[in-house]
């Protein structure tokens, strides 16, 4: 991996009394000038350049004349440690017909950052043709990895409802950990996801969660850490619910997570 990417800064550790299955729960409180959020990568356009890049994260002013704009990314890998492996751009066909989806390992893949607007854009070393001639990417079949007898480790939060079963986060890509629910210790639906925190060396951290307020006035946002999450989903993983060792009123007690 290249030695920065994304930063992520995590808070200290706070008690939640024994209510909460796991005693302490981490979060995560400010964020760092460097931080990246999965949103900022997910539909960034992807370029191409045949110049040399000697940095995998900079600043343009626009961008250079000699890049190709060849493709959005549509989702992020996740590996079982929790590493970004690559990004998903379709590429090929016409209007969206017989594109094929390739996977570009994160190595590849440049970040630049618009100085003014700050938008996000992907830049690579290759052209469309070699993009073209890729292998078609395959998803790995998740459905084996559902968790009907147990025996994967969960953290004892909430017996899967009828139809679902326990769910390896990290076999998951981060645009389907955006659409889950989140429930509370007591199975009631408290929020969504809204976004997944990156970290050094490309690693899932936390997500974002909305909490307080009223018709989405005055909430507030925090970050619980992937370990102390637990999601369940149906048989083909098209409905996820993420459980948490908490109730409600202590996931809103929890301090806000400041991005910088």
């Amino acid at each position: 991996m290249k030695n920065l990417l994304i930063v992520l800064t995590m808070g200290a550790v706070l008690a939640l009394g024994s209510a909460a299955a796991q005693g302490n729960v981490l979060f995560v409180e400010s964020g760092m000038e460097s931080d990246l959020m999965a949103s900022e990568l997910l539909g960034a356009d992807l370029y191409s350049t045949t110049t040399a890049l000697d940095q995998n994260r900079f600043e343009v002013d626009e961008v250079p004349g000699d890049w190709e704009q060849i493709a959005t990314i549509n989702d992020l890998v996740l590996s079982t440690d929790g590493q970004v492996l690559g990004v998903l751009v379709d590429i090929g066909g016409f209007l969206g017909i017989g594109a094929r989806t390739v996977m570009l390992s994160m190595d590849s893949v440049n970040i630049a950052t618009q100085s003014e607007s700050n938008l996000v854009y992907a830049v690579i070393n290759a052209t469309r043709e070699d993009l073209e001639a890729a292998p078609e990417y395959m998803p790995y079949d998740r459905t084996d990895l559902m968790n009907d007898d147990a025996t994967m480790p969960r953290i004892g939060v909430a017996e899967p409802q009828e139809g679902f079963a326990t769910v390896e986060w990290s076999t998951l890509t981060v645009d389907q950990l955006r659409s889950a629910s989140v429930y509370d210790v007591n199975n009631e639906r408290v929020s969504d996801i809204e976004d997944v925190l990156l970290g050094t060396d490309d690693n899932v951290e936390a997500v974002l969660i909305n909490v307080g307020g009223f018709l989405g006035l005055g909430a507030r946002t925090v970050a619980i850490p992937m370990d102390q999450l637990e999601i369940q989903g149906n048989e083909d993983v098209s409905d996820l619910r993420v459980y948490l060792a908490i109730t409600e009123e202590q996931l809103e007690a929890l301090p806000e997570h400041e991005a910088n």
